[in-house]
């Protein structure tokens, strides 16, 4: 499934609340509320999850800017592990040639570069542009250590081939990157910077750091209302919801779906639109939905159904 509605983990400190009944006899069903935070895109609009992606970097052929274009991007690169992926080593990283007279910024760029990684998503980081340095040398107990702060920045591209506005998005940042390093004394003021400058690997991997957190996805807390009967095999189903086992609450509410009472019937066809539409299964949750409003007018239907509409409205 290459579309996924990843919960996060942020699960773990949540629980189910108590039943709420709403039936007005022993024998109807009972509501209860799975409470949950659920994962949305970042505030850069850039939606990744259940997404591959790929970073890749600009080799402008000088050999400091190149160090400092490595380090941001594998420092970016790690921070959408960190957020999209628990952490594991699943994007994959790629170093280009910087084309002076290719834009980087066209769709017909970005769609070449993408194909060539085989990701879902591409971004694809400039070689930065530093502005005028500024340094100094210190001598201190006969040691003659260099420091220097270098403003620069860093224009990113990024092309979503599962994006429907199917653009290429811009983003631009830009800072001052420190450095210091033990010198000789006796370098001219250019050799200085050149030391400095390919010493600037800490500030490199805090910018790549912090530009992947604006693509850190947002959390949204979300109830969703799942239905009960008394009986052992809704108990059963119950449990697993409880410790989120999709697929054998699924397994077991389709073994209950034969039965010739169309409000139970209604209750597992909703229960599975549900369970759906947690595990990012939006079109399949609004089928077994229509099911379920055709064979019982449920109460909370209407609200799961706005759910899932959202969802599909943004793939």
């Amino acid at each position: 499934m290459k579309r996924k509605f990843f919960i996060g983990s942020r699960l773990a400190a949540l629980a189910l609340a108590g039943t709420v009944s709403f039936a007005v006899s022993s024998c109807g069903p009972s509501a209860y509320v799975l409470e949950i935070e659920t994962r949305q895109p970042s505030m850069s609009g850039v939606d990744l999850v259940g997404k591959t992606i790929s970073v890749v970097y600009l080799d402008n052929g000088d050999s400091a800017d190149s160090l400092f274009a490595a380090e941001y991007s594998a420092a970016f690169a790690s921070r959408l592990e960190e957020d999209y992926f628990g952490g594991d080593s699943l994007i994959t990283m790629f170093c280009m040639q910087k084309d002076p007279g290719i834009d980087y910024s066209s769709k017909e760029t970005m769609l070449g570069v993408l194909m060539d990684t085989g990701a879902d998503v591409v971004f694809l980081s400039d070689s930065p542009d530093f502005g005028t340095a500024a340094t100094e040398v210190v001598e201190t107990d006969g040691t003659s250590m260099a420091q220097g702060s270098f403003p620069f920045s860093v224009n990113l591209y990024v092309y979503d081939s599962m994006d429907s506005r199917d653009t290429v998005l811009k983003f631009s940042g830009s800072s001052i990157a420190r450095a210091s390093a033990q010198v000789t004394g006796t370098e001219s003021e250019k050799g200085v910077a050149f030391i400095l400058k390919s010493s600037l690997g800490t500030s490199a991997r805090y910018a790549g750091q912090t530009s992947g957190g604006k693509f850190a996805p947002g959390w949204r807390a979300e109830e969703i209302v799942f239905f009960l009967y008394e009986s052992q095999d809704w108990y059963d189903t119950y449990f697993y919801v409880n410790d989120y086992k999709w697929g054998q609450a699924v397994e077991k509410w389709m073994e209950m779906l034969d039965t010739e009472n169309l409000e139970k019937k209604a209750c597992i066809e909703y229960n599975i639109a549900a369970a759906c539409y947690l595990q990012g299964e939006y079109q399949l949750a609004s089928d077994w939905l229509e099911m379920s409003r055709k064979d019982f007018q449920l109460p909370y239907a209407s609200s799961l159904g706005q759910k899932i509409s959202r969802r599909l409205a943004a793939e």
